[in-house]
């Protein structure tokens, strides 16, 4: 059924995300942030060319339930899969900023980023905090490639990968080193593409493709 295969696939993520961090990431661990960005761009190029040598130019269907069903409010058409995207997203954000808040994980996390050596000293176990943190990107990763793939898009293909790349941008406008801050980044480039996808035809001086870019 769909939900126990979207279960695997969220722990086949978190494992892929462990994975990352205990192989590749940890070499890196202390490099300056820029660093760490270049090698999870590598990274990510890797799994690409990866993903596209075992696809091609298949388009998988993920089979959910939502189907391409709508839901009309007013004069507003939205897809059922859009809804639940924005139902999903508000939960995670708000568990998730709750437990980098009050838990010890979370704690632990916050005081890792700011000064990795005091929290060092203070017990804080810097190879734990790392691969839970990567463990739960990946989490995180499998639940936004499942909205990503759903309607009104087709399914899964090579061109979903590249969704990926628009969190280095979020992210950097936000601050690489404040979760709030990548959260309100991404609020602005979402809102950014969308609005220039939109309006594409009344920024033709701007060149074609200005939703693209």
């Amino acid at each position: 059924g769909f939900w126990p295969a979207l279960l695997v696939g969220i722990a086949g993520a978190a494992a892929v995300g462990a994975a990352i961090e205990f192989f590749v990431m940890r070499r890196y661990r202390g490099s300056d942030h820029s660093v760490l960005a270049i090698v999870t761009i590598g990274v990510d190029i890797l799994l690409i060319t990866e993903l596209t040598r075992r696809m091609g130019t298949d388009v998988l269907a993920l089979g959910d339930p939502w189907g391409n069903e709508v839901v009309r409010i007013g004069g507003i058409t939205l897809a059922q899969t859009r809804i639940a995207a924005f139902l999903a997203a508000g939960l995670l954000i708000t568990v998730f900023l709750l437990a980098f808040r009050y838990t010890s994980w979370g704690v632990s996390m916050r005081a890792a980023a700011e000064n990795p050596q005091t929290a060092a000293l203070m017990g804080i176990k810097l190879g734990r905090v790392s691969l839970a943190a990567w463990a739960v990107a990946g989490a995180l990763a499998a639940v936004a490639a499942l909205f990503l793939t759903v309607f009104p898009t087709p399914g899964l293909e090579r061109a979903t990968s590249l969704a990926a790349l628009k969190a280095f941008p979020a992210a950097i406008l936000g601050g690489l080193d404040s979760t709030t801050g990548a959260l309100a980044g991404g609020l602005i480039v979402g809102v950014t593409e969308s609005l220039a996808t939109g309006y594409q035809s009344d920024l033709s001086f701007l060149g074609r493709g200005i939703g693209d870019l």
